[in-house]
């Protein structure tokens, strides 16, 4: 490789100005490559090795801090997941979009919400227009879906009526 490298014009034009030089400003010019090299080497090796070493075994430490506590606890973090499973206030997910559906059919009748149009999308979703409902009435609806039954707002399109506080809604509920 050396030899290649002294054979190119701009190389070559450097090896001999610096032959031209005293042995003294040699010396001096080699003791500087070799000073350039290894903060070369020490700052584009070396050093992010070293770096990624210490985050590896920080983040190893952090990981066995975890699993010794996930262990400890254990019991509680069970004991935890049963009462959620039994707790009146749970989250009734429905299972598909024809359950969806009718979900979303009887709770709306429930709060007295007229549902002017509702159509299957997808499998796990439902799009729904409601026309001239009143706004709190229509929050609380979406509140009960999202909080009672996991219900999530994909999409949602209100325009206003001429009345204050009533709206016309368009929406797209999914599981």
């Amino acid at each position: 490789m050396w030899s290649f490298l002294s054979k190119q014009p701009a190389i070559s034009k450097l090896i001999a100005r610096c032959d031209q030089l005293p042995a003294r400003d040699r010396h001096a010019l080699t003791a500087l490559a070799f000073a350039l090299l290894l903060a070369v080497l020490y700052f584009m090796v070396w050093r992010p090795a070293v770096d990624f070493h210490d985050r590896a075994l920080s983040s190893r430490e952090n990981a066995s801090e975890l699993l010794a506590w996930m262990e400890a606890n254990e019991s509680a973090i069970q004991a935890l997941s049963a009462d959620n499973t039994t707790a009146p206030g749970r989250v009734n997910r429905p299972l598909d979009g024809r359950a969806l559906m009718s979900l979303v059919t009887r709770t709306a009748g429930e709060v007295d919400l007229a549902l002017q149009r509702f159509e299957p999308s997808g499998d796990d979703a439902v799009r729904v227009w409601l026309d001239s409902v009143t706004f709190s009435d229509l929050a609380g609806w979406l509140e009960q879906l999202t909080t009672e039954h996991g219900i999530i707002i994909d999409q949602a399109s209100m325009d206003r009526a001429n009345d204050p506080g009533v709206v016309s809604v368009r929406l797209t509920l999914t599981i």
